[in-house]
């Protein structure tokens, strides 16, 4: 129970600090699986992102600048 309430406020500190965290940056910043979280979301004790659609996921990395670097350029 001690646990779960620290889990709680850690997600909660790091979503206030991060407006645009992802679920999996909850997790691991709060120290808990996902799974964990979900459930406490269950019982109304946490409020998840949503989760991130292919798109956004996709828009997060800049591959124009890693390719870049493996071709050998600097940026």
């Amino acid at each position: 129970p001690e646990q779960l309430d620290t889990i709680v406020e850690r997600a909660r500190q790091h979503m206030a600090e991060t407006p645009t965290a992802t679920q999996s940056s909850v997790a691991r910043y709060s120290g808990a699986d996902i799974t964990v979280l979900k459930r406490l979301q269950k019982q109304g004790r946490l409020e998840l992102p949503k989760p991130m659609t292919r798109q956004q996921q996709r828009k997060l990395s800049d591959w124009s600048k890693t390719l870049g670097r493996l071709n050998g350029r600097r940026s």
